[in-house]
C-alpha cells in the first residue's frame, strides 16, 4: 500500500517572525520496499510528477529492487552537501558573521578527519576532532560546543532536507563548560557601572562613536538587554515615549529570536533618553547607534568601546579616592583586578563583539 501526502512544516513568518504551521512544497510518498520496510521519500513539487516517481518506486518494489531512498545523497561529496547547506543559511537571512562561523567551523572538521561523504560522519570521528584541537589548540570546552552546535546543525538540515535517513550525532552531548573556565566574567554593580558611564561621557570618539553616544548606548544595552546588532537598527521611529508605558521595539528581521521585541523604558532611562535626543536631534528615521554593518558602512567593535571606557572608570575610581588608606583599597579591589585581567570579556548584553 503506497500514498502521497504534504509534510506538516513550521515555517517563521518573515514579517513577524512568528511560527506557523504549513504544508511543504513538495509531495512526499509512503510506501514498503521489496524488504518490507516502510520507506518515507521526497518526490516533486508537481504532483503528476510525484505520481509518476511514485509508480517508478513501486514497480522496482514489484521487481524485488531494493530502493534506498538515501543512497544517491550518500555518494554525493560531502563538501557539495556543505556549499548547499551554506546556501540555506544565508537564505534564512542569517547574519554573515554566523554563517561565515558555522561554516568554518564545520570546514575544519572536515578537513582534519577526511570524511568522503555524509555516511562517514559519526560521533567516533567528532569526539576524536576535538580531542585533537584540545591538544594542539588548547580551546575551552565552551569553544568545543560551538564546533559541536555547528556540525550538529549540518546533521540536523541532512536528515530535514532527505540527505540522511538518521541524526548520526544524537548521542553527541555538549560538554560542561563551567568545569574549564577561562574567562571570568560578571555584571558590573551599580557603582561600577555609574563609573563606567561618566568616564564614557568625558572621553572622546571610541570607535567612532563619541562619548555621550556611548554613555545612551550603554544605558539602554543595560536596561533592555537588547544586543549590539538589535541597538544598532533603532532610529526614534522604534520608541514610543508618550503613553504610560514608553517602550523600545526591535523588529523581527534584526532580533536575535527573528521576531518583534518589545521592552518598556524605566522613567529615568526615558528622561536621559529625551536629553540625549533634544541635544544630538537626529531625523526620524537616522540609525541612532551606528555600529552594526547590517545598518551602517562599518562594523564597530563594541568590546574595544566596553574596554577602554572600563580602563578611563578605572583611573577615575582611584585618582578620587580621599586618603592613601581609601586609595589602597581601591587599588586591590576587585573592581580594578577585573578591569586589569578582564576588562573586554564584561558580561555586558552581547557587547562583547
Amino acid at each position: 500500500m503506497a500514498n502521497l501526502y504534504k509534510k506538516t512544516i513550521i515555517v517563521a513568518d518573515k514579517q513577524t517572525g512568528e511560527k506557523i504551521k504549513t504544508l511543504s512544497k513538495k509531495w512526499y510518498a509512503r510506501y514498503i520496499d521489496a524488504d518490507g520496510i516502510q520507506r518515507r521519500v521526497a518526490l516533486a513539487a508537481d504532483k503528476k510528477v510525484a505520481q509518476k516517481m511514485l509508480a517508478d518506486l513501486l514497480q522496482k518494489t514489484d521487481r524485488g529492487v531494493t530502493t534506498d531512498p538515501f543512497a544517491e545523497a550518500v555518494k554525493i561529496p560531502v563538501r557539495v552537501h556543505l556549499d548547499e547547506f551554506e546556501q540555506h543559511l544565508i537564505s534564512k537571512n542569517n547574519t554573515t558573521e554566523h554563517v561565515s562561523q558555522t561554516i568554518r567551523q564545520i570546514d575544519l572538521y572536515l578537513e582534519r578527519m577526511r570524511p568522503r561523504t555524509i555516511g562517514q560522519i559519526d560521533v567516533a570521528s567528532v569526539e576524536k576532532f576535538l580531542t585533537g584541537e584540545r591538544k594542539k589548540k588548547n580551546i575551552s570546552l565552551g569553544t568545543c560546543n560551538h564546533y559541536i552546535r555547528a556540525i550538529k546543525s549540518f546533521c540536523n538540515w541532512l536528515v530535514k532536507s532527505d540527505r540522511l535517513a538518521r541524526h548520526p550525532l544524537m548521542a553527541l552531548s555538549l560538554y560542561n563548560a563551567d568545569t574549564d573556565p577561562r574567562h571570568a566574567r560578571r555584571s558590573l554593580e551599580p557603582q561600577e557601572f555609574e563609573y563606567m558611564l561618566k568616564a564614557a561621557e568625558e572621553s572622546g570618539s571610541i570607535e567612532g562613536l563619541v562619548g555621550k553616544d556611548r554613555r545612551m548606548f550603554y544605558i539602554l544595552a543595560a536596561w533592555t538587554g537588547f544586543r549590539k546588532g538589535e541597538l544598532g537598527s533603532v532610529t526614534l521611529r522604534h520608541f514610543k515615549l508618550d503613553g504610560e508605558f514608553p517602550m523600545l521595539t526591535i523588529r523581527a528581521s534584526y532580533s536575535k529570536r527573528k521576531r518583534e521585541d518589545t521592552q518598556f523604558l524605566h522613567p529615568d532611562v526615558v528622561a536621559e533618553f529625551n536629553a540625549w535626543v533634544d541635544e544630538k536631534n537626529p531625523g526620524p528615521d537616522e540609525i541612532l547607534f551606528p555600529v552594526s554593518d547590517k545598518t551602517c558602512p562599518f562594523e564597530r567593535k563594541t568590546s574595544v568601546m566596553v574596554e577602554r571606557d572600563l580602563a578611563s572608570a578605572r583611573e577615575v575610581w582611584i585618582n578620587e579616592a580621599n586618603s592613601d588608606a581609601e586609595r589602597a583599597a581601591r587599588e586591590s579591589s576587585d573592581f580594578l583586578k577585573y578591569v586589569d585581567s578582564h576588562g573586554k570579556y564584561a558580561d555586558f548584553h552581547g557587547l562583547r563583539h
